[in-house]
């Protein structure tokens, strides 16, 4: 198999949501929360319709896949967030998308409480970061180096422009984070109100950062 990065196209998006829905799975509480029902056709295309509105309207945002040269199957997405002397305003998650208004709720304190880490990093930055948001590779395909690529092209551009890069990342990425020179911050979880304490499921993820200028493996 030959891989290839490139740029996703509008017509990707819902391929790109069912890579996302499909990897994850119900095994990443934030995402369950923000697309509810995701493994569901009508949410997938929910989900689809949402990023599509992100690409178009972020610019901030870059949507990437990596293609099977051979076959021409899309196979893994990745988004990258560039921040060049930006600090996005902080919205919380909002629409029509949830059963009822405890479930919007919930999918909101995930939310703020997942981005933490990011958001302080983006102001301590001022605005000149790079997020890793989201990288997942379809199951069938994983672990042929698919993620890889994604990595190590957000980390070649973060060098190029001088930046630092970061990542929430799941306990499945971090090995693949720390070979590309993402460094282990600290283990979090998203905080809960006394009322969900034992009904709701809390996100976690480790913290990491590949410093600016850290060029690893040069």
């Amino acid at each position: 198999m030959t891989f290839k990065v490139e740029e996703c196209d509008d017509s990707d998006m819902p391929h790109t949501f069912e890579i996302i829905s499909q990897a994850f799975a119900h095994e990443h509480q934030y995402i369950d929360a923000a697309f509810p029902a995701h493994s569901e056709p009508a949410s997938r295309a929910n989900g689809a319709s949402r990023m599509l509105s992100t690409k178009h309207q972020d610019p901030c945002a870059k949507f990437l896949k990596v293609i099977d040269q051979d076959t021409g199957t899309m196979i893994a997405q990745a988004k990258w967030n560039i921040y060049q002397n930006t600090i996005p305003p902080e919205f919380d998650l909002d629409g029509e998308f949830w059963d009822d208004e405890e479930e919007k709720e919930y999918a909101q304190l995930l939310c703020r409480e997942y981005l933490l880490p990011r958001r302080e990093a983006i102001r301590d930055s001022g605005g000149n970061l790079m997020p890793l948001e989201l990288l997942t590779v379809d199951p069938k395909f994983q672990r042929r180096g698919a993620g890889r690529l994604l990595v190590q092209w957000g980390t070649s551009l973060a060098d190029e422009l001088g930046f630092a890069a970061v990542v929430e990342a799941t306990d499945c990425g971090v090995g693949l984070y720390q070979s590309e020179g993402l460094e282990d911050r600290g283990r979090w979880q998203t905080r809960l109100p006394k009322k969900w304490e034992n009904s709701r499921g809390k996100q976690r993820f480790t913290w990491m950062v590949r410093p600016a200028g850290n060029n690893f493996g040069n």
